[in-house]
C-alpha cells in the first residue's frame, strides 16, 4: 500500500521540525521520518543539554566564591539535566505533531524512485521531498583511537557522573563551553587544539581574552598540540600529542572529541533519486534544492553553518519554496552565532579581516570596553568588549561581541543588519539603564557624530573654517546650497500622504505627476488593464496579499473588505509611490492604481512594477487553482 504526501520530511532535528511545522502551516499533508526520536541533535546531545550544563555549572562557580569547599554530586547535575531534555522533548513530540496536523514515522527512509520512499516496509509518495538527516560527530583516524572509551557529545550526557579527569580534544565551540562548565563542577580538565589557540572562527583578540580566562579558572590547554595516539590503560586514557616537533602524554579518566561535525548522507539510497552529494555535504543550489528537482535539502547536511538557527532559516527557505510558486534565494549575509562561555562570545556577519577584504580601507571600526559601562561594574571580575565593523556610510558590516549577556546583545546588532538602520540611529533609542545593551548606544552615538562629520556641508565648512578650501570652492558651495532647497520640498513631497482611497465605486483621480498608472484612467498614457479575480473574491484577495508580502520593498498600510493599500519605497533615495488596489464585484476584477509621491522621481517605475507584480499574482492564482 502506498501513502500519499505533499511534503515528505527525513530527518526530525532542528531543520526537518521547522520545515514540517512550516508545510503544516500551509495546510500540506506532511510526514516527518526519522529514525530517532523527534529533537535531534540539538534537543538531545547539543544545545539543549549543553547549555543545561552551563547554567548549572554557573550557578556551582558562583557558589563556590562563597563556599570554596562546595562539592558537586555530578550524577544529580545529569539527572537535572535529563529532565531538561525531557522538558523541551515535550513540546515537539510525536503526540504533539499529530495534533499540528504532522504524521511521524519513527523508522529509516531509503529512496527507491524520485519521489518515493521505503519506510519500515511501506511505500511513502511525496509531492515534494526534504532531507534533514543533520550530521555525527567527527571521530579523526589518530592511532588507537577506535579502541578507546572516548566520549562525544552524542555521548557524555548518557553517563551516570562525569570522569574525575578529562582530556577534550578540538577547542571549537563545543570544546571550548564543555572545558569551562566541567571545570567549574570540579572536573580536572585538559583541552588540546591543533591550531595556535582556542575559537579559531572567531576575532582572535576575544578569543584570546577567553582563553585566558579559562586558564585563570584552572582549565589546562595545549594549543598547537597535534593529537597522534590514544590508548587505553585500565581506566585511564592516554593521548600523545605532538607539539613543536616533541611529543607528550596527557592521561585522565575520560576523553572528549569535539572535533565538529559530519554529515549524515550514507544509507538513505540518494543516488537512486539522482541527488549528488559528497562526504561532507549534500549538493543545493540558492534555493536548497538538490540535484533532483523536487527534493530539497537543509540543515547539518547542507551547512556550511552547522547552526541550529541557521537550519531553522533554511527550513523555512527551502519548505516554501518547494510550496509557493516564487522561489526565495537563501540568504547567508546576516550568519551569526554565539558562543556560551562566561561571559559569552557572540559574532554576527564579517570580521574585520573580511570587511576589508571587500570594502577595502573605507571601512570603519568602533570599540568600546564593558568596563565604561555600568551595569559591568556591578559584577566583580567582569570582563568584555565589543568590536563593530561598519562600511563608509555607518551600516553594519559585522560584529563581535565579548561579555554578558553577548548572546542577546548581539541580536540587537542583527536586528539593525538585516533591516540595514544606520548604526547612528541607536544613538537617539532610549535603552533602560543599567544594563548591558548600554555598551551599543555609546558606540552608536560616536556613529552619529562621525556621520555628521562626514557629511559634504560639514566637511566644506569645516575646511574653510581652517583654511583649507579656496574662495572659488566655497562660492560653488554656495550654489549647491541653494539648490539643497530643491531637494528639501522634495523630501517634503515625498513624506505627505496624498488624498486616497474609493469615491463612488471607483478609485481616486490618478495624479498629475508623469510616473503614474490607473486601471481606471481614460488617459492612454497611463491605463493598464485590471486583474481578474480568478475565482471568488476571498481568494483573490489571499492571493493579492500573500504577492505583496513577497514583494521586497512593500508595506501593506491598510485592508479593507474592497479595498487594499501599499507603499513601496525605493532602495536607493527613498521615493515614496502609494499602491492601490479595488475589488470591483460588479466586474470580477481588481482595479490598479499607482503614482509616485515625487513627480518625476524614478520615471516609469510604477509600470514595471504592475508589469511585475501582474505576472506574480497570475502565478499564484494559477498554483493556488491548481492545488
Amino acid at each position: 500500500m502506498t501513502k500519499k504526501y505533499d511534503i515528505a520530511i527525513i530527518g526530525a532535528g532542528a531543520a526537518g521540525l521547522t520545515a514540517a511545522f512550516t508545510a503544516a502551516g500551509f495546510s500540506k499533508k506532511t510526514v516527518l521520518i526519522d529514525r530517532n526520536l523527534p529533537g535531534g541533535e540539538c534537543t538531545w546531545s547539543g544545545c539543549i543539554p549543553s547549555k543545561s550544563l552551563i547554567n548549572i555549572a554557573k550557578e556551582v562557580h558562583h557558589a563556590k566564591k562563597y563556599s570554596p569547599e562546595l562539592k558537586v554530586d555530578t550524577s544529580e547535575v545529569l539527572k537535572d539535566i535529563q529532565k531538561v531534555i525531557q522538558k523541551v522533548y515535550a513540546g515537539e513530540s510525536p503526540e504533539v505533531l499529530r495534533e499540528s496536523g504532522i504524521d511521524f514515522l519513527n523508522a529509516y527512509a531509503t529512496f527507491t524512485g524520485p519521489n518515493t520512499l521505503e519506510v519500515d516496509g511501506e511505500t511513502i509518495e511525496a509531492k515534494k521531498i526534504i532531507l534533514s538527516t543533520g550530521s555525527t560527530p567527527l571521530v579523526p583516524p589518530i592511532d588507537g583511537l577506535r579502541e578507546v572509551d572516548y566520549l562525544t557529545n552524542e555521548s557524555i550526557f548518557k553517563l551516570e557522573s562525569f570522569p574525575k579527569t578529562m582530556t577534550i580534544l578540538g577547542a571549537g565551540p563545543i570544546g571550548v563551553e564543555m572545558s569551562q562548565a566541567l571545570n567549574r563542577l570540579g572536573v580536572k580538565v585538559t583541552l588540546v587544539e591543533k591550531s595556535d589557540r582556542i575559537l579559531s572562527n572567531d576575532d582572535e583578540e576575544l578569543a584570546l581574552m577567553i582563553q585566558q580566562r579559562l586558564v585563570e579558572e584552572g582549565v589546562t590547554i595545549h594549543a598547537g598540540a597535534a593529537a597522534v595516539k590514544a590508548a587505553q590503560q585500565g581506566s585511564q586514557i592516554e593521548l600523545t600529542v605532538e607539539k613543536d616537533g616533541k611529543e607528550m602524554t596527557i592521561s585522565n579518566e575520560g576523553l572528549l572529541v569535539a572535533l565538529g561535525r559530519q554529515a549524515n548522507v550514507s544509507g538513505y539510497n540518494l543516488e537512486t533519486a539522482g541527488v549528488e552529494y559528497d562526504k561532507k555535504r549534500i549538493q543545493v543550489d540558492e534555493h536548497m534544492e538538490t540535484t533532483a528537482k523536487g527534493i530539497y535539502a537543509i540543515g547539518d547536511v547542507v551547512g556550511p553553518y552547522q547552526l541550529s538557527h541557521m537550519a531553522n532559516a533554511q527550513g523555512i527557505t527551502a519548505t516554501q519554496n518547494a510550496i509557493l510558486p516564487i522561489n526565495r534565494k537563501m540568504n547567508y549575509d546576516n550568519v551569526t552565532w554565539c558562543t556560551y562561555t562566561d561571559p559569552e562570545l557572540g559574532h554576527s556577519g564579517l570580521s574585520e579581516a573580511q570587511a576589508r577584504e571587500q570594502h577595502g580601507d573605507s571601512i570603519r571600526v568602533y570599540e568600546q570596553d564593558y568596563a565604561d559601562i555600568d551595569r559591568a561594574n556591578t559584577k566583580q571580575g567582569s570582563i568584555g568588549k565589543v568590536k563593530i565593523v561598519l562600511d563608509k556610510k555607518g551600516h553594519i558590516l559585522g560584529a563581535s561581541i565579548l561579555g554578558d549577556r553577548a548572546g542577546e546583545i548581539i541580536s540587537q546588532i542583527q536586528t539593525l543588519k538585516t533591516l540595514s538602520i544606520n548604526m547612528g540611529k541607536l544613538s537617539s533609542v532610549i535603552h533602560p539603564y543599567p544594563t548591558y545593551s548600554e555598551v551599543l548606544v555609546k558606540i552608536g552615538k560616536k556613529v552619529y557624530v562621525d556621520n555628521l562629520l562626514n557629511q559634504p556641508v560639514v566637511k566644506t565648512f569645516n575646511k574653510a573654517k581652517a583654511g583649507e578650501l579656496p574662495v572659488k570652492k566655497i562660492g560653488l558651495y554656495g550654489a549647491a546650497a541653494a539648490t539643497g532647497f530643491g531637494i528639501a520640498n522634495m523630501a517634503i513631497q515625498n513624506n505627505t500622504k496624498p488624498q486616497l482611497g474609493v469615491e463612488n465605486g471607483r478609485l481616486t483621480e490618478v495624479p498629475s505627476t508623469p510616473n503614474a498608472v490607473s486601471s481606471q484612467t481614460t488617459v492612454r498614457s497611463k491605463f493598464v488593464p485590471a486583474w481578474p479575480y480568478n475565482g471568488s473574491k476571498e481568494q483573490a484577495k489571499k492571493n493579492l496579499i500573500g504577492m505583496l508580502k513577497s514583494y521586497e520593498g512593500i508595506r501593506i498600510a491598510q485592508v479593507n473588505n474592497d479595498y487594499v493599500y501599499a507603499i513601496a519605497s525605493s532602495k536607493l533615495l527613498k521615493f515614496k509611490d502609494d499602491i492601490e488596489f479595488y475589488f470591483n464585484d460588479a466586474a470580477q476584477q481588481i482595479e490598479f492604481r499607482s503614482a509616485s509621491r515625487v513627480g518625476y522621481s524614478d520615471q516609469g517605475v510604477n509600470r514595471k512594477r504592475y508589469n511585475e507584480m501582474k505576472k506574480r499574482y497570475s502565478s499564484i492564482s494559477t498554483h493556488t487553482r491548481n492545488s
